[in-house]
């Protein structure tokens, strides 16, 4: 008899349902034990995980996804620079020369 459970949440959008899926991976649940279907018009995420691990994966599930996800501020900044590479070499420029002023005062 096995002793594990399958718990399902349902998201709005896929990207909802990619960090429910990245947050599970992060608090070290196996990545090959959660899944991602399609349901009509919702995503549900499920993942098959034991009996004591089974209230830290709900919380997780349900939990909603910080706003200021490390990773998602820096994927933020990376297509922000990408988009923008003339408007970012001049503010390095201009804090190069901001750097400068101030250390080679005498």
């Amino acid at each position: 008899m096995s002793d594990t459970n399958s718990i399902t949440a349902s998201f709005p959008t896929l990207e909802a349902a990619r960090s429910a899926r990245k947050r599970l991976a992060r608090a070290g649940f196996a990545r090959n034990s959660i899944d991602i279907e399609r349901r009509r018009d919702d995503f549900e995420v499920s993942i098959r995980t034991r009996d004591e691990n089974r209230r830290r994966a709900e919380a997780i599930l349900h939990r909603q996804s910080m706003p200021l996800d490390v990773g998602q501020v820096a994927d933020g900044a990376r297509s922000f620079v990408e988009r923008n590479r003339g408007l970012s070499i001049g503010l390095a420029a201009l804090a190069g020369f901001m750097l400068f002023g101030l250390t080679n005062r005498r």
